[in-house]
């Protein structure tokens, strides 16, 4: 079920890749690597602090607390690609990098910032940030050990580089080209995986 979550929170940084290159914007392979760590290291920091903060608690009750996590989450996705246009009228009036990461939200595209059509390393690690913000909340539904930790950072980090790496470069065989269609298949994903958790 956690490789399914880690599949889950992997495929915004993947249609994030995808919008860059269907716009030409070539994404480096040390900047694959950056995109991958911030989207796994969320996912993992989330999970050693739930793991810290629901110690103690009944396996039911952490399942709960899973499956609400993974609906939010799912929902927050379909709500945000359709809600674009609302984001762009707030974020004029955020502050200078707040406003920055809205704006990167709501066009991908736009952490190309020198506008050279190559994503730098840092460039990158602004476009992380509010692509991976699902893997915080998603890590709340992982309950691991140490080493599972590890286990599964190492896997989201593999993961990540290749959807990264792939989504960048066959941008135009993606036949999913509407933004508000990808934030509906991923919310509907995260929404299914939240029921299947606290189910199975």
């Amino acid at each position: 079920m956690d490789i399914l979550i880690i599949l889950a929170v992997t495929a915004d940084v993947m249609f994030a890749a995808v919008a860059c290159g269907a716009s030409g914007i070539r994404i480096q392979p040390r900047s694959c690597a950056v995109m991958a760590c911030v989207s796994s290291g969320f996912l993992v920091l989330s999970a050693f602090g739930s793991g810290l903060l629901f110690r103690g608690l009944p396996e039911n009750t952490i399942r709960w607390i899973g499956c609400i996590a993974l609906v939010c989450i799912g929902l927050l996705q379909i709500v945000s690609g359709f809600g674009s246009e609302l984001l762009a009228r707030l974020s004029h009036r955020l502050p200078g990098h707040l406003r920055r990461t809205a704006e990167i939200s709501r066009d991908y595209t736009k952490a190309d910032a020198d506008g050279n059509k190559t994503l730098s390393p840092s460039e990158a690690f602004v476009l992380a940030i509010p692509v991976s913000i699902d893997s915080l909340i998603g890590g709340l539904s992982i309950s691991t050990n140490f080493t599972g930790l590890i286990l599964r950072f190492v896997i989201g980090l593999v993961c990540g580089y290749l959807s990264v790496y792939f989504g960048s470069r066959a941008a135009s065989r993606i036949p999913i080209r509407s933004e508000k269609l990808r934030s509906l298949i991923c919310g509907l994903m995260l929404i299914g995986l939240g029921f299947a958790k606290r189910v199975l």
